[in-house]
């Protein structure tokens, strides 16, 4: 067993909040913006909600295990193989189709920025550079997991620095007349807050790192629940304000011309440039955009590397490792080259598969455990009522985004 933490609570906030803070918040705005901001921070407030109870949940069947238990094994060990199979594979898809999102947005933001005309030729231009990028961080993680450990700890660092200094000076541009949309005749519109849901699911995303958490403090569930309390609080200040500045800057007309063009990354951040007279402001926001896609990247990629290499037995060699990134990276490269603009559509899906493996298996798991006389150290409060609005809630999402794909939802 390793060596369990129980002097400091701020490495488990900072790990749950750099679990979910990423690139996918930049799907955000794009979503939001048929609702623009009063409805978005109701839904960040309801998928908050939701987020932080599954993983309280997930928490309260980690501790019938010993630490360093792994979610396959708790889903295994409670709900059986072939819950664990279907688990196994969801996770398998939710980390292919992030990985081909991030992909697509390594293409888009390296046209937006360099803006040569070729680029407007041909989208095959776009998805090479997808695959280039993608494959220079491709055989990093290739090379070795120490590797990987010692660049994202570089970009969490560079990411939280241009954050920061973007935020402050386009906060500082904010017009009320954007913010609360005084330039439309109608304000706002709750019909398109359903199709956004899913999406803000993913952007959450934090209750995966919880068996983590167990591993790192051991049997202290109440440290690993201000933990999460942190880190998720911290994960809803940063989009709050992301949204805040994007809203406050950006018009809502313009965001029409944002969607039609796919809504990737490149393209919100042009639309911020646009605005900016400061090439300072617009660099440094084009930096934290490049260091988001890429610290998500490395973490999802590993994530789907080592899940590959363990499902396969692939040896821990140059040739097995070689094995693991064919299978790890070709697909969603490939993909991401013949479709180079489904960011904002891989973030949808990965918010649909993450409703049954991270929010309806831990439903189940929680009612299985529950009907034992079996004591446990830690259990959610709320009784059978909270847990059947957990489960309600969840299905409410899933049902958005399925509805969504069959056009009977407005989507901004």
């Amino acid at each position: 067993m390793s060596k369990q933490h129980s002097s400091s609570i701020l490495s488990g906030i900072m790990i749950t909040a750099g679990s979910a803070i990423g690139a996918g918040m930049f799907s955000l705005p794009v979503v939001a913006s048929g609702m623009w901001w009063w409805y978005s921070v109701g839904c960040l407030v309801f998928l908050w909600i939701l987020n932080y109870l599954s993983a309280l949940y997930i928490l309260e069947a980690n501790v019938q295990f010993p630490p360093g238990a792994s979610f396959d094994t708790i889903a295994s060990n409670i709900l059986g193989p072939t819950w664990n199979t279907l688990i196994g594979l969801s996770a398998a898809f939710l980390m292919t189709i992030l990985l081909y999102a991030y992909f697509s947005a390594f293409g888009n933001i390296a046209t937006q920025t360099l803006q040569w005309e070729i680029f407007n030729t041909n989208t095959w231009w776009q998805g090479l550079m997808s695959l280039l990028l993608g494959g220079l961080l491709a055989v990093i993680v290739w090379w070795s997991t120490a590797a990987v450990g010692r660049i994202s700890t570089l970009l969490v660092v560079g990411m939280v620095v241009t954050f920061i200094l973007s935020m402050s000076g386009f906060a500082l541009q904010i017009e009320a007349v954007k913010l609360f949309n005084q330039t439309t005749q109608s304000n706002y519109y709750f019909s398109y807050v359903w199709a956004a849901l899913p999406y803000f699911m993913t952007s959450f995303g934090f209750a995966t790192i919880v068996p983590s958490l167990y591993k790192f403090y051991g049997r202290q569930p109440a440290l690993i629940k201000n933990s999460l309390l942190g880190g998720s609080l911290i994960t809803f200040a940063v989009y709050a304000l992301f949204l805040l500045v994007t809203f406050g800057n950006i018009t809502r007309e313009e965001f029409i011309a944002i969607n039609e063009a796919g809504g990737n990354i490149g393209h919100l951040v042009h639309a911020f440039e646009k605005g900016q007279p400061n090439t300072v402001m617009s660099n440094i926001l084009t930096l934290f955009s490049n260091f988001a896609i890429m610290s998500s990247f490395l973490g999802v990629s590993l994530g789907l590397f080592d899940f590959i290499a363990d499902k396969f037995s692939f040896a821990d060699d140059s040739k097995g490792r070689f094995l693991t990134a064919c299978l790890t990276f070709l697909p969603a490269g490939i993909a991401s080259f013949f479709f180079p603009n489904g960011f904002i559509a891989a973030i949808g899906y990965a918010g649909l598969v993450m409703t049954f493996g991270f929010f309806i298996a831990p439903y189940f798991m929680i009612r299985k455990i529950r009907s034992t006389p079996k004591e446990t150290t830690f259990k959610v409060g709320g009784g059978a009522p909270l847990l059947l609005f957990f489960l309600l809630a969840s299905i409410l999402v899933g049902v958005c985004k399925i509805l969504t794909l069959l056009d009977y939802l407005p989507q901004w």
